[in-house]
């Protein structure tokens, strides 16, 4: 993938102002490497309601949620001082720094009460519905979302329409995704709680522990974070219309397999019985967004187009203490740049059945493997160890026509070695060698000696506090019952 002259030219004629931020969710551990059973801690306020620690699933699966920043050093100090309090909150629990769950005590995961404001009735019932369609296992992997959004002004400079800009990148990023799960892919083990009465096909590695030899990334293989029923529709993002039409059918139009599970107002065990609940069920490997996230997406991308996009299937990096570094941030940063000024022609047919065998060479197979070239008139098969290598040469070309190939040399040169020894290997050679992959997680866990920044702690408090209060006032603009809430809320897209 090369980058195109002119826009070349354009972007270094703008601000060049691209904003970051990170969504990191992490399960919460005990001292035995199991997933934790204890309550969601009041210590970090109301879950529901706070900017900058959520949940995702389940009680012991945390968010950890960071404003936008144009400066990546920024950026991570931010997530550091978040990551660290938030461990001084959970007691003895810890933050199972690793994409695949630790070991599952029982058949069910806790997750967040009913809740009294109808916000938090409703993710209670979206929550039951994950339950009743997938089960807890496959909703308790973890990962990292990466959500970058450019200027108006680098918009304007390239002159294109907006919202196109942003669908290119996406579709360009689905031909490069598969390459990219070799250098920072890194959950080829789960432990065996998580495949037991599961139809998976994988292979015991220690009396623990079951993995895929040749794997990247579990988590976003057919084993993990995956749906049936949304694989049979591919998400090309050749127009935001049809990416819109494609949730509006997939929310109102009932899918079979989910229709003996009651929607009923009396008995209700999912929001609606369509191939997802809402649009935060929609598990494709990068979003559009809409600038307003406490507003539903469909309505708010209808009425005013995307804003930035989320990079939604980073594995947590086990290498970094916080599950992600700085030099992480600056591949996945350059890689979005690399699709946002190369050419992206719409995806057709053809490739895009292409594009999903690769994502499933590359997560099942792909320190190893062979790959179909998108980019490739012939469409002829190559290494992915080539492909990787290639798509690192054209990020360093990228620096060099951007002047900015000192500031990523360090990256450059990461991400060369991981080619040559993936992060998936190195794991699965570290997991054998401490005969378990609970005591490997622990041992790279440990975190060096760090001071929380004074000012950023104070700012976690006070979230915490107006947390309690924004739930305060949730419960007092409530106007009408659970029930009519949702047939309001089912009427919204039609």
């Amino acid at each position: 993938m090369s980058p195109s002259k002119n826009r070349v030219k354009a972007f270094l004629s703008s601000n060049k102002k691209i904003t970051k931020g990170l969504e990191k969710e992490n399960l919460r551990s005990d001292s035995d490497g199991k997933i934790s059973n204890k309550k969601y801690p009041s210590a970090l306020g109301k879950f529901h309601f706070n900017n900058h620690v959520t949940l995702d699933y389940s009680e012991p699966h945390l968010e950890l949620v960071t404003p936008a920043f144009e400066d990546n050093t920024q950026l991570i100090i931010f997530l550091k001082n978040l990551h660290k309090f938030v461990e001084s909150k959970i007691g003895d629990d810890r933050l199972w720094n690793y994409s695949m769950p630790p070991k599952f005590k029982k058949k069910f995961i806790n997750i967040p009460p009913f809740g009294e404001s109808n916000i938090s009735k409703l993710a209670y019932l979206y929550r039951v519905g994950l339950r009743n369609r997938y089960g807890d296992k496959m909703q308790s992997t973890a990962g990292i979302h990466f959500n970058i959004s450019f200027s108006k002004d680098i918009i304007e400079k390239l002159g294109v329409d907006k919202n196109e800009f942003y669908l290119g990148i996406c579709r360009n990023f689905l031909r490069v995704f598969p390459v990219a799960l070799r250098l920072t892919g890194c959950s080829p083990i789960t432990h065996k709680s998580f495949v037991k009465g599961r139809n998976l096909q994988v292979e015991k590695l220690n009396q623990d522990d079951c993995y895929l030899p040749n794997a990247t990334s579990l988590r976003v293989s057919r084993l993990g974070y995956y749906s049936d029923q949304q694989e049979e529709k591919f998400i090309t993002f050749n127009g935001l219309n049809e990416y819109l039409g494609l949730i509006k059918e997939y929310i109102n139009c009932p899918n079979e397999k989910f229709s003996e599970i009651s929607t009923d107002l009396d008995n209700l065990e999912q929001i609606n019985n369509g191939t997802i609940q809402t649009e935060s069920e929609l598990y494709n490997h990068i979003r559009p967004k809409g600038a307003q996230t406490d507003k539903r997406q469909y309505i708010e991308l209808k009425n005013n187009g995307i804003e930035y996009l989320e990079i939604r299937s980073i594995d947590l990096n086990p290498y970094s203490e916080i599950g992600i570094s700085k030099i992480d941030i600056e591949f996945w940063e350059a890689l979005v740049i690399l699709c946002a000024l190369s050419e992206s022609p719409k995806i057709e047919k053809d490739e895009a059945l292409i594009i999903k065998e690769n994502i499933r060479r590359a997560s099942e197979s792909g320190q190893d493997c062979y790959l179909i070239d998108s980019f490739d008139s012939q469409k002829g098969e190559h290494k992915i160890s080539d492909l990787s290598e290639k798509l690192i040469s054209d990020i360093y070309k990228l620096c060099l026509d951007l002047g900015v190939e000192n500031k990523y040399k360090e990256m450059i040169r990461e991400f060369e070695n991981r080619n040559k020894n993936p992060l998936s290997t190195r794991l699965i050679q570290d997991v054998n060698k401490n005969r378990g992959l609970f005591k490997t997680v622990l041992n790279l866990s440990e975190h060096q000696k760090f001071k929380m920044e004074d000012n950023l702690v104070e700012s976690f408090e006070k979230e915490v506090n107006l947390s309690r209060i924004r739930y305060e006032e949730s419960l007092q603009t409530d106007q009408i019952n659970f029930s009519e809430f949702i047939i309001r809320y089912r009427e919204e897209i039609r």
